[in-house]
C-alpha cells in the first residue's frame, strides 16, 4: 500500500513538471494577412523573439518611412576582430524564435529592397512561396541558416553576414542574388554547410564577393586525403540554372564541387584562395565565350592560416558518392588511383574518359580566352593522366600500342611538356647537339694537334733540337729578319707595280706595311727579353736560363696542345650542329666512326625539330 502511495505522487509529481513546463512555453504565433512596413516587423520580432516561432503568412512588407531611423536605433551590437580577418558582428537583439515567410510580398510596387539589419536569427529564417522586388540583409547572424522556398525576387542580397548553418534554395527564381563579404562557417555544432540548392534554381545574375567559406570542423579535418571528402566539408555548386554566374576575391577553406549547374552567358571564377579540392561531377555547362578563370589556382596550393592534412599540389579530380557520408575524390594523375591490382569501386569505363572532358572543356575556355598560360598548365596535366592510363593498360593488357603511347608521353613531357614549351625542347636539342658532339671529340674527323702522331712529332722535335743539336727553331733574331725581309719584299713590289696597281692598293699598301714593321719589331722585343738560347745544351744552362727556356717551352707545347683541344670542340660541335639540322652530315666531311653517328644524329634532330616547330607553332597560333 505505501508502495502503491509512493508511486501515485511520483505520477503527480511528473504531471506537475509537464503541465508546469506546457503553460510556461512560448507557442508559435501567426501574423496573416496585413500590411506592415520593415520597422513593424522589426518590433515583431523584438516582441516575440523567445516563442517557438514567429510566421508572416500572406503579408505585404513593405520598406516604410521612418526605416532608415529606425535602423540606427538597432544598431547595437559588439564588434570585435575575428580569427579570419574578417569583422565579426554578434548583434541584439537575438531572435531565438524560428522565422517564417510564408506567402508574403516584399515590397511589390516599389522597386527598393526591404532591408534588415543587425538581427541574430538563432532559429531558421524561412521564405516560403514569397514575391516582390526583394529582401536586403546586413550585418546579420544566422545561425540556423536560411532557406527559401518557391520564392520570386528580383532582388536578394546579403552583405556582412554570418551563417552557421546552410544558405538553402528550393526551386527559387531570383533575378538578382548577391552574397557580398559574408562568412560561412562550419563549426562542431554545425549540421549543413555553405550553398544547398534542391530541385532546379534559376538565377539571372549570381555574384559572389569577397565571402569566405570556411570548415572549421574536426570531424571533416579527421577524414580528409588524398582520395577521401567528408560530405560537410563540400561546397556543392549544381542544380541551378543562371545567365551570370561571377564569382571573386573569396577564400574556400572547403571542398568545392562543380556538378549538374548551367551558365548560359558569362561564368568569371577569379582572384580567389582555394585551400582545398576542386572536384567535378561532369563536365562543366559554362560557356566558352566570356568564362575567366585561372588553372593556377586551382591548382597551386594557397598559403594557409593554418594546416590541414591536404597537401595536394593539383586539386582538380572526379568525385563519387560513398556510404557513411563519405566521397571518392580521384585526379588520375598516379596509377595506384586506378585500382590495377584490385577491383574499381566505382568505375565502369576506362577512368580517365570521366575526368579528360572536364579537362577538354576547360581547354576550350582557356583558348578562347587567348589565355596561354592557364591552357598549358591544363594541357600537361590532362597529358599527364593520359600518360597514366596508358602505363596502366600496358601493365594490365600487355598490348605494345600501349607500351609505346606511355614512353611516347613520358619523352614528349620530358623533351616539351608536351609541346607546350618551345624554349624547354630547344634546350634539349641543344644539350642533345653538345652529346654527340663530345662523340665527336673522341672520334674525331678533322686533323689537329691533339691526334697522337701529330703530338709524337712536336715532341721528336724538342728531342733532336736539345739532344741532338739539330736545329728546329728559329732563334729571335732570325723570326725578327724573316719578318723584316717579307715586308721589305712588298714594299719593293708595290715601288715596282704601283702603276699597275688599283689606286686603293697602292693607297693602303704602305700604311699595312708599317703596321706591320711595328708588330714585328714589338713581337721582337718581347722575345729578345726571354733570350731563348736554342744554341746551347741544357746541361750548359744556369739556374736563370733554364727557367727561361721552361717556360718559353711551357708555354709553346701548352698552347701547342691547347690550339688542338680548342680546334677539336669547334670541330665537334660544328659536325654535330650541322648533322643535328640536315639529314646526314651535309658539306662537313665525317670519317670513320663519326659517319655513322652522323646519320644517327640526323634522324634524332629531324624528329626533335618537328617537335620543336610544332610547339613554337602551337604557342604562336594560341
Amino acid at each position: 500500500m505505501k508502495g502503491s502511495t509512493w508511486l501515485t505522487k511520483a505520477i503527480f509529481l511528473c504531471l506537475v513538471i509537464v503541465l508546469s513546463h506546457q503553460v510556461g512555453a512560448q507557442p508559435g504565433v501567426t501574423i496573416s494577412r496585413k500590411s506592415l512596413t520593415a520597422v513593424e516587423v522589426y518590433q515583431l520580432l523584438d516582441q516575440y523573439r523567445n516563442y517557438e516561432s514567429i510566421t508572416f503568412q500572406e503579408c505585404a512588407i513593405t520598406y516604410g518611412e521612418r526605416e532608415d531611423d529606425y535602423r540606427f536605433a538597432m544598431d547595437d551590437y559588439t564588434d570585435f576582430e575575428s580569427s579570419n580577418g574578417y569583422q565579426s558582428y554578434i548583434p541584439k537583439p537575438i531572435i531565438n524564435a524560428e522565422v517564417n515567410f510564408r506567402e508574403c510580398s516584399f515590397n511589390a510596387a516599389d522597386n527598393r529592397a526591404v532591408e534588415f539589419s543587425n538581427i541574430y536569427f538563432k532559429g531558421q529564417l524561412t521564405l516560403d512561396n514569397s514575391t516582390g522586388y526583394g529582401l536586403q540583409f546586413s550585418r546579420c547572424v544566422f545561425w540556423d541558416g536560411i532557406v527559401t522556398t518557391d520564392v520570386k525576387f528580383r532582388y536578394l542580397e546579403l552583405i556582412n553576414c554570418q551563417f552557421y548553418h546552410s544558405f538553402g534554395f528550393n526551386d527559387d527564381e531570383i533575378t538578382q542574388l548577391k552574397l557580398t563579404q559574408c562568412e560561412f562557417v562550419r563549426n562542431d555544432n554545425s549540421v549543413a554547410f555553405g550553398l544547398n540548392f534542391v530541385n532546379r534554381n534559376q538565377f539571372y545574375d549570381f555574384l559572389i564577393y569577397k565571402c569566405e567559406f570556411l570548415d572549421q570542423s574536426k570531424a571533416s579535418q579527421q577524414v580528409a586525403s588524398d582520395s577521401l571528402i567528408h560530405q560537410n566539408n563540400l561546397l556543392s555548386l549544381k542544380t541551378f540554372d543562371a545567365d551570370h554566374f561571377h564569382v571573386s576575391h573569396s577564400i574556400f577553406d572547403c571542398s568545392i564541387v562543380f556538378g549538374d549547374f548551367a551558365i548560359e552567358k558569362s561564368f568569371v571564377f577569379k582572384s580567389n584562395r582555394y585551400y582545398q579540392k576542386v572536384a567535378f561531377e561532369q563536365a562543366p555547362n559554362i560557356p566558352t565565350e566570356n568564362s575567366v578563370f585561372s588553372f593556377a589556382d586551382l591548382v597551386t596550393v594557397s598559403p594557409k592560416r593554418r594546416t590541414t592534412p591536404d597537401s595536394l599540389g593539383i586539386k582538380i579530380g572526379i568525385i563519387k558518392e560513398l556510404p557513411n557520408e563519405m566521397f571518392l575524390f580521384y585526379r588520375y594523375d598516379s596509377d595506384w588511383e586506378y585500382g590495377k591490382d584490385q577491383v574499381r569501386p566505382w568505375i565502369d569505363t576506362t577512368p580517365e574518359k570521366q575526368i579528360i572532358p572536364v579537362y577538354s572543356k576547360l581547354l576550350s575556355v582557356f583558348n578562347a580566352s587567348s589565355d596561354i598560360e592557364s591552357y598549358n598548365l591544363c594541357f600537361r596535366q590532362m597529358k599527364r593522366i593520359e600518360k597514366t592510363a596508358s602505363k596502366v593498360r600496358w601493365e594490365t593488357q600487355q598490348k605494345f600500342i600501349d607500351w609505346f603511347r606511355w614512353k611516347m608521353d613520358i619523352f614528349l613531357e620530358k623533351f616539351s611538356a608536351y609541346g607546350t614549351d618551345p624554349v624547354l625542347s630547344l634546350f634539349n636539342s641543344f644539350l642533345v647537339i653538345c652529346a654527340f658532339a663530345l662523340i665527336y671529340i673522341v672520334f674525331p674527323s678533322e686533323e689537329d694537334n691533339l691526334r697522337f702522331h701529330n703530338i709524337q712529332t712536336a715532341v721528336y722535335r724538342y728531342v733532336a733540337h736539345f739532344a741532338e743539336q739539330q736545329k728546329q727553331f728559329l732563334t729571335t733574331d732570325e723570326l725578327y729578319q724573316r719578318d723584316l725581309e717579307a715586308g721589305k719584299a712588298m714594299k719593293e713590289q708595290l715601288r715596282i707595280n704601283i702603276e699597275k696597281l688599283p689606286p686603293v692598293v697602292s693607297f693602303l699598301g704602305m700604311p699595312f706595311y708599317y703596321v706591320s714593321y711595328f708588330f714585328a719589331f714589338i713581337r721582337h722585343r718581347l722575345r729578345s727579353m726571354v733570350r731563348f738560347n736554342i744554341y746551347q745544351d741544357w746541361t750548359d744552362l744556369n739556374a736563370m736560363g733554364r727557367f727561361k727556356t721552361s717556360v718559353v717551352v711551357s708555354i709553346n707545347f701548352v698552347g701547342f696542345l691547347l690550339w688542338g683541344l680548342i680546334m677539336r670542340l669547334i670541330n665537334g660541335f660544328t659536325l654535330s650542329l650541322n648533322a643535328f639540322v640536315t639529314l646526314g652530315y651535309g658539306e662537313i666531311e665525317a670519317k670513320g666512326i663519326a659517319r655513322y653517328f652522323c646519320v644517327i644524329e640526323g634522324l634524332v634532330g629531324w624528329f626533335l625539330l618537328s617537335v620543336f616547330s610544332v610547339s613554337l607553332i602551337s604557342q604562336i597560333l594560341q
